[in-house]
């Protein structure tokens, strides 16, 4: 249900979104008030060796533990399936073998890093988006060699089951009212974000319910234990920043699709999108790229009236004409009602582009960027004079499998949906609050820009009136709150201004001390991979050296390959994989043959 604007994960656009709400109002009685996110446990009951766990978190980790000692219970999950037992055998039924190897570290944890995305199940540690073919996938290589790898999974704060209940103010923070509807308190985010997010990891690494899940079954020492992050998207910028921040703690890091670069308009976004639509590589094409921006085109010239040549009120008719063929609810009144309800129509694409979430592989109907421009161009091929925006009608059309439900285009009714805590949009506000917070990451699609929808048609203005109405944040201070985070973080520089302890760094200071002492630099063993075809790539570290590599996957969309492995996979989806392996073994000390991304600053896998 994201807000493409807001959405780091896959975009959604407003009518989209406005009908998810009606068909799930359709199956459950939405009831105000309860912030519970909604998941999938249909698997869990086959994953019987992952454990679901929970974590006595503080709530705020920046304010002194006896003037604030409130806490939350944080979901983790872990697995031992990788841990040989004594016999040199996997738990879990694994009865892989053990390798004789004197310079393998006996015991390491692997933990993927939860988000802004659905809520984690228990498939998080055997097969999902989030980390499976690069961190399980690694572990098992990893076992066979010998070597323990203790498997965790984390959930962000305020996210899934993850949300703090109460604080002492004595109020739940997930949003209440009293029995008779007075006294409303909304959530309280005060606490929710990536910094907090980030001591949230160090924290449970460190702590005594950790230690004994990784001394339990592997016998080691919590001081032996290296500990590695692993995430992509928002989760790859926490798994850097937590390496970055605390590399005494976090041995290493893998970062996945991660916008490092936080950035209040993300104009590149929907560039990239133009992009792809034209790309051969993964079915695009010069003509499939032409028919879709000249069909946005013809719907904003007719919006403002510029489409012919006639009076005025041929203007209404043109809208009524655009309404009726994209079955836009209450017809071209709603696009007439306000500049608000053009812009959620046109603003962010008349259909979703799966640009960001592009499977090469996938079956069905119009999944991915191939199967939209071959429709549309046979579209244009089978029907001599059909105009471009009516190839647009027909797709969107296709796309919605002949769905008669109106596009709804209602601001109004977007706006109402966020400003009311449900238990349909919990991780929707978490992370459109971050935004406004933090990140902006606001996808527009300005006048001047490459944007292949309604160009002007999202100016960065319509997401800063969300922060203003949904969470009372001034514009002005959203501003503030991107250059601070940039700043704290350090961006593409990954020179942040503050140290694993908060401490300002002056400007130009190295960053870590030497690799003998207990805090070294955080930018080394720390790798980067980016897709081509992701639009996130436009704030990726795309730029690598020996310290840092960075490698990119041509064809590839966001963190494609921490997804599950399938016989499908692009043979560069394969060959970054391995690099973050080799990369990987190679800083354990198990490897010593040359890397292809280690002093080659960055590697590219070209599509043949």
């Amino acid at each position: 249900l994201f807000h493409p604007a807001n959405a780091m994960p896959v975009h959604r656009r407003i009518p989209d979104i406005l009908k998810s709400i009606k068909e799930q109002k359709l199956q459950e009685e939405l009831t105000p008030f309860a912030q519970f996110a909604q998941e999938d446990t249909s698997i869990d009951e086959f994953n019987t060796d992952i454990e679901t766990l929970y974590f006595d978190q503080r709530l705020d980790h920046f304010s002194d533990e006896e003037e604030n000692s409130d806490t939350f219970q944080q979901r983790y999950f872990y697995t031992s399936r990788y841990v040989h037992d004594n016999d040199g055998n996997g738990n879990n039924n694994n009865n892989a073998d053990a390798t004789d190897d004197a310079t393998t570290p006996t015991t390491l944890a692997f933990i993927c890093l939860g988000g802004e995305g659905p809520s984690l199940t228990t498939s998080v540690l055997l097969d999902s988006p989030h980390c499976t073919g690069d961190m399980i996938a690694l572990a098992e290589r990893l076992f066979h060699r010998g070597v323990n790898v203790h498997l965790f999974a984390i959930e962000h704060r305020f996210y899934g089951e993850s949300f703090p209940q109460n604080n002492n103010n004595g109020y739940h923070l997930r949003g209440s009212e009293n029995e008779d509807g007075s006294d409303f308190h909304d959530v309280d985010f005060s606490h929710l974000s990536s910094r907090q997010a980030v001591k949230d990891v160090i924290n449970f690494v460190q702590s005594s319910d950790a230690a004994q899940k990784t001394s339990s079954s592997s016998n080691a020492s919590s001081s032996e234990v290296r500990w590695i992050t692993f995430g992509g998207s928002y989760p790859g910028m926490l798994s850097a920043w937590c390496h970055l921040l605390h590399p005494d703690v976090i041995f290493a890091a893998v970062s996945s699709s991660s916008p490092i670069q936080a950035q209040l308009d993300n104009y590149g976004y929907n560039d990239i999108v133009n992009s792809d639509l034209g790309d051969e590589s993964v079915g695009g094409s010069e003509e499939c790229q032409r028919i879709f921006r000249e069909g946005h085109q013809a719907v904003v010239a007719t919006m403002e009236g510029e489409n012919d040549d006639e009076a005025e009120d041929d203007g209404e008719d043109g809208l009524d004409r655009v309404a009726e063929l994209f079955n836009v609810c209450d017809g071209g009144d709603a696009l007439r009602a306000s500049r608000r309800n053009q812009e959620a129509f046109v603003g962010d694409g008349l259909f979703y582009v799966p640009a960001q979430s592009n499977d090469p592989a996938c079956e069905g109907g119009l999944c991915n960027i191939e199967k939209i421009c071959k429709a549309m161009i046979d579209e244009k091929e089978s029907n001599q004079g059909i105009s471009s925006m009516e190839i647009l009608a027909t797709i969107k059309n296709l796309k919605n499998h002949g769905d008669e439900d109106c596009t709804n285009v209602n601001w109004g009714a977007y706006l109402l949906y966020l400003k009311t805590p449900t238990n349909l949009n919990a991780n929707d506000r978490s992370w459109m609050y971050q935004t406004c917070s933090e990140f902006g990451f606001y996808l527009t699609c300005n006048q001047d820009s490459e944007c292949p929808y309604g160009r002007g048609y999202h100016d960065v203005d319509q997401d800063l009136e969300m922060c203003q109405e949904v969470f009372g944040i001034d514009p002005s201070d959203v501003e503030n709150n991107v250059d601070s985070t940039l700043s704290y973080y350090g961006g593409w520089s990954l020179t942040p201004n503050t140290t694993g302890e908060d401490k300002v760094r002056p400007k130009n200071a190295p960053l870590g001390l030497s690799e003998g002492s207990l805090e070294y630099d955080g930018q080394k063993r720390l790798i980067f991979a980016y897709g081509s075809v992701d639009p996130w790539t436009a704030l990726a570290v795309t730029s690598g050296n020996e310290d840092h590599p960075s490698v990119g996957v041509a064809g590839a969309s966001h963190h494609f390959w921490t997804h599950q492995v399938k016989d499908s996979d692009a043979e560069e989806v394969r060959a970054a994989r391995q690099t973050i392996y080799e990369t990987v073994e190679g800083w354990l000390g198990l490897s010593t043959e040359g890397l292809p991304s280690i002093g080659g600053e960055t590697v590219v896998f070209e599509k043949e």
